[in-house]
């Protein structure tokens, strides 16, 4: 296998990795639990630790950048197309305060992580 198909080949999956985490998670972030009559998000928190993780380990596992920015341009796009109504109206993230921070923060996460310097190996 050349060097440039195993490249490419590596991006694609950071990006379809990226969309199978997003589609994952996005439901996901509604779940919540009351405890002593405070809500607690889990679901968002737990969604969250996992994309971060992913474009984290992208990150630090190459030394480009770009499966990284392929991968949160997989979670952002799959976050923005769940979002859109369905055929029958219908919407997987809601316009309530997490579905807003869910359509928010995935990609400040990703530009941060992206613009982090490159480690040096030693």
């Amino acid at each position: 296998m050349s060097e440039r198909f195993a490249r490419a080949l590596r991006w694609v999956l950071a990006a379809l990795g990226g969309v199978l985490i997003a589609a994952v998670t996005t439901p996901l972030t509604q779940a919540s639990d009351d405890i002593a009559d405070v809500t607690i998000p889990w679901g968002f928190a737990l969604a969250l630790v996992t994309i971060t993780a992913y474009v984290m380990g992208l990150r630090l596992a190459s030394e480009r950048r770009w499966p990284a920015i392929l991968g949160g341009l997989g979670i952002v796009a799959t976050i923005l197309f769940l979002s859109l109504p369905g055929p029958g109206g219908g919407v997987l993230l809601p316009g309530n305060l997490l579905g807003s921070l869910w359509a928010g923060v995935p990609p400040l996460i990703f530009v941060v992580v992206i613009a982090f310097p490159a480690l040096k190996r030693r």
